[in-house]
């Protein structure tokens, strides 16, 4: 198999990939074999494997195990938006509105359905600069004022 498998940017810190419409995280490498399994392994009980080869900064698709369930090609799709929601959130100080519309007009139309409300785009875009903030001083000798 000389499938290339598109690699999907991490939201919680765990490499993804495509693979034929299935989106699978990485469990283990070893050099520049890499396994992964099926992202549904915990919701649905899904037994989908993927082997893959990195050469020249692509994986190939080595072996594929079948999956139980049928591939959600939205999945990838709503997973890249989500990336790069974070990503612009991150690097920008633009309105979180903002931030939403302008990575939503670049997507397929038939994706559309399966995006989160903007609510919950929004509550993401808030954690990822809350979580980018000093920490607050928790007492008054950890304020640290510079003389005049």
């Amino acid at each position: 198999m000389d499938e290339i498998c598109d690699i999907i940017p991490p939201n919680k810190g765990n490499n993804k990939i495509n693979v034929q419409g299935y989106l699978m995280v990485k469990e283990r490498n070893r050099k520049a074999i890499f396994y992964w399994c099926c992202a549904k392994r915990k919701s649905e009980g899904c037994k989908g494997r993927a082997v893959t080869t990195l050469c020249n900064n692509l994986h190939y698709l080595r072996s594929c195990v079948d999956h139980n369930h049928a591939p959600q090609a939205s999945d990838a799709g709503v997973a890249k938006l989500t990336a790069q929601i974070k990503h612009q959130a991150s690097e920008t100080r633009d309105k979180p509105a903002k931030i939403i519309q302008d990575n939503i007009i670049s997507i397929p139309e038939e994706i559309h359905p399966y995006i989160p409300s903007p609510n919950a785009l929004r509550r993401t875009i808030s954690r990822v600069r809350k979580s980018e903030m000093p920490p607050q001083p928790q007492n008054i000798t950890e304020i640290n004022i510079p003389a005049l």
